[in-house]
């Protein structure tokens, strides 16, 4: 087998972390199962969207599906797993803006997330739903980094409070938990229908009751 050289004489491994053709193939029709899947679950919800549905959107069988997604919840799970790093992405943006307050970071981020699910309020819900039960320890050996979330979060809190705009004294990590829990539980009153109005302006306004609470020199 002939070796490839580079110019200056030094032999030239093949990646080993390059997929093969079979690896890239195998890749793609798993992306293309998840995106038929969350157009489904997008246009008539989680609940309502059955694994024949996604096959044939797919154009494959039954059993190419479970090659890939052992059971349907598997695809909500990589979806909740996607919506979680994107809200990290939030999170550092609104809060690497230097000359903002730390009550507009908190409000400009809750109202993002509370937005998001004003666009489409029947598929999110079973998506906060799968963050929600993973935070708990079920379904079990999934992946959603929730958690990973809660200490980013608690990060920037922590920041927020070395620049004197949250009270010191207070734990960012339990902080972090709160601020989450204010959001989740929005959410939940909007499943339950106590919320009529936008949930993006409930998320806002629970977000500046919270940094109320925070501010240093509270009573």
């Amino acid at each position: 087998m002939k070796q490839k050289v580079s110019a200056s004489g030094d032999v030239l491994h093949d990646n080993p972390r390059e997929p093969d053709r079979r690896e890239r193939k195998k890749q793609a029709m798993k992306q293309h199962i998840y995106n038929c899947a969350l157009a489904l679950f997008m246009k008539h919800g989680y609940e309502n969207t059955t694994v024949d549905d996604i096959a044939e959107a797919a154009d494959i069988g039954r059993a190419t599906f479970f090659n890939h997604y052992p059971v349907k919840e598997d695809v909500l799970h990589e979806i909740a797993a996607y919506t979680v790093n994107y809200a990290r992405g939030i999170f550092d943006r609104e809060f690497s803006v230097a000359n903002r307050s730390a009550r507009e970071k908190i409000k400009r981020s809750l109202h993002e997330f509370g937005r998001i699910f004003d666009r489409n309020p029947r598929h999110h819900r079973s998506v906060v739903l799968d963050v929600m039960r993973s935070q708990t320890g079920s379904p079990t050996g999934t992946k959603v980094p929730a958690d990973e979330l809660i200490a980013v979060l608690a990060g920037h809190l922590s920041a927020e409070q070395q620049r004197g705009e949250i009270d010191a004294d207070l734990d960012s990590w339990q902080l972090a938990e709160m601020l989450s829990g204010i959001y989740y539980y929005t959410i939940l009153g909007a499943i339950r229908g106590e919320h009529n109005k936008s949930i993006a302006k409930q998320c806002e306004k629970a977000g500046d009751i919270f940094f109320s609470g925070c501010m240093p020199g509270r009573v």
